[in-house]
């Protein structure tokens, strides 16, 4: 009766929008007021933002029959590896204005690179300023980037946070949640933990930058839990946020390559003694060794015996899901590949948890749903037999293809369609012709850097296999580009090809001299025994570089000296790098 009391008078003050784990330290807003070259007055992103945010315009006066949307997220929203163009928003620019042509579509492209929730929300707010119609949200792949506590979360049950999560979405959860934000605000006690604020630079700090790779990720259970409910509490800031600013929400589920990813960070529980540690590692690796020879059934005994005495290796469950696709078991490798994302120490993908808070969100009558992964499902199993997608739709963890971004267009109009925002879905006529559009507008030499720039980024996290298809995609579009090259030999070498690896070294240098190439392949000539053409390669590299590297060859020519009894020339070598290092450390 109460419930249906206020639903019938429906007044209240809205809830606070306040974030209550993070604060900033400051930060200069995204849009900032210019003249285009017409003289017309527009917001236009903050060239100081350009790192991390597409370069966006809209007009400051919204006309008359303007419909405007803002796209929120991370990475996949700005378009990674590539750029707005080719991202769902630039999707929806080119298709929507076919649908509905008498509409005037303004679509802008608010992703930030790496940015979670609890900045999302903080883009979110600043947009809702600008008279926006409807906000689309795709977030959750970025949660565990940025490392903050939560010291006040009061420890609950999953199962009690989903019945809270539910009841605050009644008019009677949301008035006793205004009472208590009410009551915190007049009470000095509460007050204070304003203080004990995770405070966060103004752009995203990932924990990765501060670390060789995922090394630094150590598995805790409950500053896991801490993220999920924080996420929570962000993804109910920004339906506040989209209803006080009279603009519809839109939330996306979001997906990420399963099969043709292994997880960053892989371990077996630290409470086990070094024994059973060491004897699950060689287990392991009879697994692995089972499946490279075929052996899948082997491979899938071991994997479950291993999985009896610790089921929470994220190197496991994807060898397993890996294992289970072979015998044709999809569905159950599908389970196994989810359990490694949720099992990654290093977690840059959206965790079960995650993928369940989104959904949470998306059954509130508020909320416009776009159930993504579950049409990706369906489409990868009617093209494959399964529903494992990996290499087809993903260009490396999470961010889609070109062509799948378009097909999370298509499915977004979808959702517009059925809420009669847009008057129907575009004919195939139209995909065809944006299809064109899109592609004609691609600079091949710009994408053919960002496959390299993102081949770098998975070559350092140490995921060479991902590396070397990155690579190829850059050396597909520049034939003759150095580091792509390095990348592709390096990786090679990395997963044990060493012949291959000097076919491309060799590749490399004909078209060029690469001064960080010269000593990875100077060392992996000597390891194969071509110890003449090592020396030269190290003894350029000696010649070609400075500082920490110079000193580093010189170890390497003497480390080669010495398999070759060659003392003296050894010893002058190791002299050298000392001195440079000795040099290194006076000068810091």
């Amino acid at each position: 009766m109460v419930e249906l009391a206020l639903a019938a008078i429906d007044y209240g003050d809205p809830p606070s929008l306040e974030d209550p784990w993070v604060g900033f330290t400051g930060s200069a807003e995204l849009f900032i007021g210019q003249q285009d070259e017409t003289g017309q007055p527009v917001f236009r992103t903050n060239v100081s933002k350009l790192v991390w945010f597409n370069d966006q315009s809209f007009p400051a006066v919204k006309g008359d029959n303007v419909y405007r949307i803002v796209c929120l997220g991370g990475s996949t929203t700005f378009g990674r590896p590539f750029d707005d163009s080719t991202s769902f928003c630039g999707w929806l620019r080119q298709l929507l204005p076919m649908v509905q042509p008498q509409t005037q579509w303004e679509v802008i492209n608010a992703g930030g690179v790496s940015y979670a929730s609890y900045r999302v929300a903080r883009v979110m707010q600043e947009m809702s300023a600008y008279d926006v119609d409807l906000f689309v949200l795709y977030t959750g792949q970025n949660e565990f980037l940025e490392w903050r506590t939560y010291e006040d979360l009061i420890d609950s049950s999953q199962a009690t946070q989903q019945l809270a999560a539910a009841f605050s979405r009644t008019h009677l959860g949301r008035r006793i949640n205004r009472i208590v934000d009410r009551w915190k605000a007049s009470t000095p006690s509460v007050q204070d933990v304003e203080a004990n604020k995770a405070i966060l630079p103004a752009e995203v700090d990932e924990m990765l930058n501060h670390s060789v790779g995922p090394a630094d990720y150590r598995r805790d259970p409950e500053w896991y839990r801490g993220v999920e409910q924080h996420f929570r509490v962000n993804l109910r800031r920004m339906e506040a946020i989209a209803q006080n600013c009279g603009a519809k929400l839109a939330i996306v589920t979001p997906v990420s390559s399963l099969r043709d990813c292994a997880p960053f960070k892989a371990l077996f529980d630290e409470q086990l003694d070094d024994a059973t540690r060491g004897r699950l590692d060689e287990q392991l690796d009879s697994a692995q060794q089972a499946y490279s020879e075929n052996d899948f059934a082997g491979a899938l005994e071991t994997l479950e015996l291993i999985q009896q005495t610790d089921p929470q290796n994220a190197a496991v469950d994807y060898l397993l899901g890996k294992t289970l696709l072979e015998l044709g078991r999809g569905d159950d490798a599908a389970i196994a590949f989810q359990r490694a994302i949720d099992h990654d120490v290093c977690p840059l993908r959206a965790t079960t948890p995650i993928k369940s808070i989104v959904r949470e969100s998306m059954r509130s009558p508020d909320v416009i749903p776009v159930d993504f992964e579950s049409y990706l499902n369906d489409s990868v199993r009617s093209q494959l037999g399964h529903r494992c997608f990996g290499a087809e739709s993903f260009l490396d963890h999470v961010h889609p293809t070109i062509d799948v971004h378009r097909e999370l267009a298509l499915q977004i109009i979808a959702a517009l369609a059925q809420r009669q925002i847009v008057a129907t879905t575009p004919a195939a006529d139209q995909i065809e012709r944006a299809i064109a559009t899109v592609r004609g507008g691609i600079d091949r030499q710009a994408q053919g850097v960002a496959f390299r720039n993102l081949a770098k980024v998975l070559h350092w996290a140490g995921k060479f296999e991902e590396a070397q298809r990155s690579a190829d995609d850059a050396i597909r579009l520049l034939p003759r580009d150095l580091e792509s090259w390095y990348l592709l030999a390096d990786c090679s070498d990395k997963l044990g090809q060493p012949d291959i690896a000097i076919e491309r070294y060799t590749k490399l240098f004909e078209f060029g001299t690469f001064e960080r190439a010269l000593q990875p392949f100077g060392q992996l000539l000597a390891r194969q025994g071509h110890t003449v053409a090592a020396k030269a390669y190290l003894m350029e590299a000696i010649f070609a570089s400075d500082g920490l590297r110079r000193a580093s060859a010189y170890e390497a020519l003497g480390q080669l000296h010495l398999s070759l009894d060659e003392n003296e020339l050894a010893d002058e070598c190791f002299l050298n790098a000392q001195r440079l290092r000795a040099t290194w450390t006076k000068k810091r």
